[in-house]
């Protein structure tokens, strides 16, 4: 699910056909893209898809059908006026009668949207595809109309025009301002989207045993965790959460040593305030690197100083606020090394801020497929579970942008000043 604008302006049902993948960040496949608009329904809203499915006798199944619902009540919950569906599916010719049944099925399930405006549908966009108009619900009205971007011109797209020829998506007009002012360009497919985030090794040492270092430090928390829940079992303080599993540096045992002077101190005062001077240290640490670019390789050092950094609660949330700064780009080159790089929690840890990063800056695609690296790398993984479903569910990105808020509270709480605000997420 995307939420984007762009300045670009382009013409007709072709035009917004080829621009779908800009829309999108990568070029769909037997998919159901709806595109909704807002307003007076001259805006451009959000971009959904999903994966298109049909039984043996032409029909969505059940399972599509349960999905077209679940759109649907997205459609209704984000008060949208207008939604013209773009089917891209090489399965039948692309004037058959299954793919009218299916924009018929669309118009049904729209009521508060008052039914499908159009729908069109294409075997494929690539440049030179053709595309069919199946769904017409303007028939009889003026066509004359234009399409930019930023808003319809007038009407929305000239349905009258039952077919024509998709453009090139890789260099359409709102590709282009993709690139230009998100510093994007359209992945091919899905499985690009994959291979941007394939596994590489750790470093360039042969002999590096830092995943296995990472597997280990895993085992620990599971342990650990085990542990909690046997002893809020036991209690039946019915308390629950997610438990911290910060490392302490010999630096910072030795640093902590003469905090207290001579007085005897609370046990639980002494672990806070090293646990504390450890995520603050980190926090600063993780922050530096960023401040560099994000460009510079990262050391095996770096990567697991890093490692242990993101398994730390204070340290991974207040670095979601980075989402929302000038700082996001270079953010996001670093989560992306991480992810390739890192294993276990660590792994899910950064490949969660990159899904966050993507979520509030209006890429669904990356942003789901950061979230399932996560779940993958730690199943489970409770932050990653928690926007993965925010994201199935249509929570808007400017409502998860809000999320940021919280990195800014905790940094502060560790005496850490993250850089301000510098944007609306995906306004």
């Amino acid at each position: 699910m995307t939420s984007d604008k762009y300045t670009t302006s382009v013409s007709g049902p072709g035009a917004l056909i080829t621009a779908i993948p800009a829309l999108l960040g990568f070029i769909p496949e037997r998919s159901l893209i709806l595109v909704t608009f807002d307003g007076d329904g001259t805006e451009i809203g959000t971009t959904m898809r999903h994966d298109l499915t049909f039984g043996d006798d032409g029909v969505p199944t059940p399972a599509m059908l349960g999905v077209i619902e679940h759109l649907a009540a997205v459609c209704e919950s984000y008060e949208v006026v207008r939604v013209v569906a773009v089917i891209v599916d090489d399965t039948y010719p692309i004037n058959s009668d299954e793919y009218r049944r299916l924009a018929a099925v669309l118009h049904r399930r729209l009521p508060a949207t008052g039914g499908l405006h159009g729908a069109f549908v294409t075997a494929s966009i690539t440049a030179g595809s053709l595309w069919q108009t199946v769904w017409d619900s303007r028939s009889g009205e003026d066509l004359e109309c234009g399409w930019s971007a930023d808003g319809w011109s007038g009407m929305p797209p000239d349905f009258g025009m039952e077919s024509g020829l998709v453009g090139d998506p890789l260099i359409s007009p709102v590709a282009v301002a993709r690139a230009v002012t998100k510093g994007r360009r359209v992945l091919a497919t899905r499985d690009e989207m994959a291979d941007h985030l394939a596994p590489l090794p750790h470093c360039g040492d042969p002999d590096c045993d830092a995943h296995a270092e990472s597997a280990a430090d895993d085992l620990a928390y599971r342990d650990l965790a085990a542990d909690r829940a046997r002893l809020n079992s036991d209690s039946m303080s019915g308390e629950s959460g997610a438990v911290d599993q910060t490392f302490i540096a010999r630096k910072v045992l030795e640093d902590s040593a003469g905090a207290f002077g001579d007085a005897r101190t609370p046990l639980d005062v002494v672990v806070d305030h090293m646990r504390r001077l450890q995520e603050r240290q980190d926090l600063e640490f993780a922050l530096s690197l960023i401040r560099r670019g994000g460009s510079c390789e990262l050391t095996c050092d770096e990567l697991r100083v890093l490692d242990k950094a993101l398994r730390e609660l204070y340290v991974r949330d207040a670095l979601l606020a980075l989402a929302v700064t000038a700082l996001w780009t270079e953010a996001e080159r670093v989560w992306v090394t991480l992810c390739r790089r890192l294993r276990g929690r660590g792994q899910a840890a950064a490949a969660t801020l990159l899904g966050f990063v993507h979520y509030v800056h209006g890429n669904g695609a990356m942003a789901g497929t950061a979230f399932d690296l996560a779940l993958e790398a730690s199943p489970g993984y409770s932050m990653a579970a928690l926007y993965s479903d925010a994201l199935t569910r249509g929570i808007p990105p400017q409502v998860i942008g809000q999320c940021a808020q919280t990195g800014y509270l905790v940094a502060r709480s560790l005496g850490v000043d993250l850089p301000e605000p510098v944007m609306n997420p995906a306004a």
